[in-house]
């Protein structure tokens, strides 16, 4: 089945991994790219792909900004050249003409399911539209595609942003990076009944540079994290294996914490391994294979019930 003819069932496992698109202009970095995703063909419903910008986020930025290859452009040859479907992330917000964008990436492009993405800031005046306004025209626009967004677990009033977002059109969530089951649990707790499915993210992690990384991307990360993953809040202790077995471990952990404390009528739950920087491909690789069995059996056992 398709990306789109799996999404609403629940006792069917639905696993994404998302990957940094290689550098814009360079295309022996796209073959290249291509070349190592195709060991995912047959291990993932997906391929995810994020749309990246400059961003001034506060913070010291930890890696440099990189041009990226458009989306929808990568997207297309995985679908096309490797046979693996593929979820592209949309920046609704810096497009002042989205009808457009999105009438090509369907019809001439070929890609069919978009992650509907805000802006870094509300307190800055964008010239397109916010994910919401931008899911309606495209539902006015009569397009076969499926339609995502971002859920952040810790906001205030996330359970009925979902709901609201769902009932515009959205058809499944991906979370932010999760280092922590509390507020995952919560907001999966008041989805009762909801249908649009919620994939839970995950990250390796296997130094500092990679959880400093995030921290400046904005993820809610635990204080005592450091300690836990590193060995220590300061120094770089912990050897790269060790680290990466730890932060698999507390994925597993988070994972079946949701799983033990869903509710009567949970909305499905999906997986996304996130390749956060371009080192960190085998890592992430290892954490799919680890959490991707994990989650298939917990799905099974679910829907066994």
């Amino acid at each position: 089945m398709s990306f789109q003819d799996t999404l609403l069932h629940p006792g069917v496992p639905m696993t994404m991994f998302e990957v940094v698109p290689p550098a814009a202009g360079k295309p022996e970095a796209t073959e290249a790219s291509l070349q190592e995703l195709r060991q995912l063909s047959g291990r993932v419903d997906a391929i995810n792909i994020p749309e990246i910008h400059d961003e001034s986020r506060p913070g010291e930025r930890t890696t440099k900004f990189i041009e990226r290859a458009e989306p929808r452009l990568l997207g297309s040859r995985i679908k096309h050249e490797l046979g693996i479907d593929v979820v592209i992330n949309r920046v609704t917000v810096h497009d002042a003409e989205p009808e457009r964008w999105f009438r090509e990436t369907c019809r001439q492009w070929d890609v069919a399911n978009w992650i509907l993405v805000g802006g870094e800031s509300k307190t800055i005046t964008y010239p397109g539209l916010n994910p919401a306004d931008a899911a309606r025209l495209v539902k006015s626009l009569n397009l076969p595609v499926s339609l995502g967004g971002i859920t952040i677990p810790s906001r205030v009033n996330e359970p009925d942003r979902i709901r609201r977002k769902h009932a515009q059109g959205v058809d499944f969530f991906t979370s932010q990076v999760m280092f922590d089951s509390n507020d995952l649990v919560w907001l999966i707790q008041r989805l009762n009944g909801v249908e649009a499915r919620i994939f839970i993210s995950f990250a390796p992690i296997s130094n500092r540079r990679n959880l400093d990384f995030l921290r400046w991307l904005g993820a809610d990360i635990p204080r005592d994290l450091d300690r836990f993953l590193l060995g220590s809040e300061h120094a770089e202790a912990a050897p790269a294996e060790t680290c990466l077995e730890r932060s698999i471990n507390l994925a597993q952990r988070i994972l079946m914490d949701v799983f033990d404390n869903l509710p009567p009528d949970p909305p499905p739950i999906g997986l996304n391994i996130e390749h956060i920087t371009a080192k960190n491909f085998a890592p992430a690789i290892a954490m799919l294979e680890r959490l991707g069995s994990l989650y298939a059996s917990l799905v099974a056992a679910r829907a066994g019930r």
